[in-house]
């Protein structure tokens, strides 16, 4: 056995750091106990769940007002639920698992049927108080599997096995359960949070070196003043799930806690900064010298995203490209109003294996302040001049951009004119730009004749002219029930008439 270490008295100065401590801690309760007076409800708060984790309901009328002041203690898997309300407060989130949703609750009509809903939540960066000048309303910082807004659309139980997440509506007064737990992809509407910034120097979302999800997210200025969503810092892999930004300001004013341009979307850092969009929404926005959505750097993906009616002729485009690389699949770039490019590309200091690439989706309808030049892209590149393209279109439909059609091949007798596929996409590479599948014109689609069924002007009327039809309608084969979500409903409608014929 080994030796018993000889008990030593407590100093009486010790015990004096132990009565402090304890009257600390006690002071500490005694004011959190002081918020809660008065409040019933919830009881108990946080609500410990199956699993070892807590639920928290944070907010007005609640025992927590301060959103904050959770958000600093709450473990990792974890669960918040936000009660209606506007919030002035610059929230920090660095948990792990973490998920952020509004209160679900519901009204009943007089045949007895339920409408659920999320309450309506926003928050704003404050601009006066105690964290004034912290320059967003939301701040994430890692958050590895974090879920902000809508809530993950399966939830990973302890054993490895995936389950539709679940959550129960309740009552907005004694949070009584008013059915059973509702699936989150059968919830209707599937909104979520709104953020608001309210200084030319703010953003409304900061991720820095995030890697947790915001889905279903509303961002507007408030009074039309600063900028939507700021991503900064290696290893982000934040994503953007039915995000709308719209009505936003963004003059391209320095945000201090950053030293980045504020900007709509501003993306900056290296490689390894790879934030996703996806379903997103960019509309009716104004921007200054950095354009509507600002990369710098960066290898962004954009899937399925709609960048429409926004002003950005002070800016070299509406898409400001820096160096960097990325991927745009399936988007709709419509009536945006740029300097030289709808898409523009500083390719000045990128590595020749960069390359930014539009997948079928749309151009139509946009302007240059030429009227002439760059409807589609343009592209800087002082030092590539007659070399490999790094621009790439596939797919894409590229229609009335400048007032011009596309494709409109050159004639040998005019060959030293230029095109109006040369216009609409202006680069110093050679040839211009990369071509995948075959691009078409888009110029028509909607006209009072009616629609051409050959929609990519392949002389054929046949499937791949679906699929564009498909993406026009932001919709993709496999979702067979059109309701937005590839799942196992979709399955199921196979497995029915599997074996049949079509006639």
């Amino acid at each position: 056995m080994g030796a018993t270490l000889p008990i030593q008295p407590t100093p009486v100065h010790a015990w004096s750091q132990i009565h402090m401590r304890f009257a600390l801690s006690t002071l500490s309760t005694i004011a959190v106990a002081s918020v809660a007076l008065g409040q019933e409800y919830p009881d108990p708060n946080p609500v410990p769940q199956p699993d070892g984790t807590n639920l928290w309901y944070v907010g007005n009328n609640t025992q927590y007002p301060v959103i904050q002041d959770v958000l600093d203690v709450l473990s990792d898997g974890d669960e918040v639920v936000v009660r209606e309300g506007l919030y002035v407060e610059s929230l920090h989130i660095d948990n792990n698992e973490v998920t952020l949703r509004p209160f679900f609750t519901g009204t009943t009509d007089a045949n007895g049927d339920l409408t659920t809903s999320f309450d309506s939540v926003s928050f704003l960066n404050p601009t006066e108080g105690f964290n004034n000048d912290n320059g967003y309303a939301m701040k994430l910082e890692g958050g590895r599997g974090t879920y902000i807004g809508r809530p993950r659309q399966f939830t990973e139980l302890s054993n490895g096995l995936d389950v539709l997440t679940r959550i129960t509506p309740r009552d907005s007064a004694t949070y009584e359960a008013l059915s059973d737990p509702v699936i989150v992809p059968n919830v209707s509407p599937t909104s979520g949070f709104g953020f608001r910034s309210r200084s030319l120097d703010d953003v409304a979302i900061w991720s820095h070196s995030g890697k947790g999800t915001f889905s279903n997210v509303g961002i507007e200025s408030e009074s039309g003043l600063g900028g939507g969503i700021m991503v900064t810092g290696s290893d982000n892999q934040t994503s953007f799930v039915d995000a709308t930004l719209s009505y936003l300001f963004a003059t391209g004013n320095i945000h201090e806690e950053s030293g980045e341009p504020v900007c709509v979307v501003n993306v900056t850092g290296d490689h390894s900064t790879r934030p996703t969009f996806t379903n997103c929404t960019i509309a009716y926005c104004d921007a200054a010298a950095y354009g509507i959505v600002y990369l710098n750097g960066c290898d962004t993906q954009w899937d399925s995203c709609l960048i429409t009616l926004n002003e950005a002729r002070a800016a070299n485009g509406t898409i400001m490209a820096k160096k960097g690389r990325g991927t745009f699949i399936g988007c709709v770039f419509s009536d945006n109003k740029s300097g030289r490019g709808t898409f523009y590309w500083d390719a000045n200091g990128s590595l020749p294996t960069d390359e930014y690439r539009f997948n079928n989706g749309f151009f139509r309808d946009n302007e240059t302040v030429t009227s002439l030049y760059g409807g589609v892209a343009w592209v800087d590149h002082d030092d590539a001049s007659g070399g490999n393209p790094q621009l790439m279109m596939s797919s894409m439909c590229l229609g009335s951009n400048n007032g011009f059609s596309f494709p409109n091949p050159t004639e040998p007798e005019d060959s030293y004119l230029e095109t109006d596929a040369d216009y609409a996409i202006h680069t110093p590479y050679m040839p211009e730009y990369r071509i995948g599948a075959d691009n078409f014109d888009c110029i028509g689609l909607n006209s009072l004749e009616g629609p051409n069924p050959d929609l990519n002007n392949d002389g054929n009327v046949d499937e791949f002219d679906l699929d564009t039809l498909y993406t026009l309608l932001g919709m993709c084969r496999t979702d067979l029930d059109a309701s937005g979500e590839i799942d196992f409903n979709d399955l199921l409608n196979v497995l029915v008439e599997f074996g049949d014929t079509c006639e």
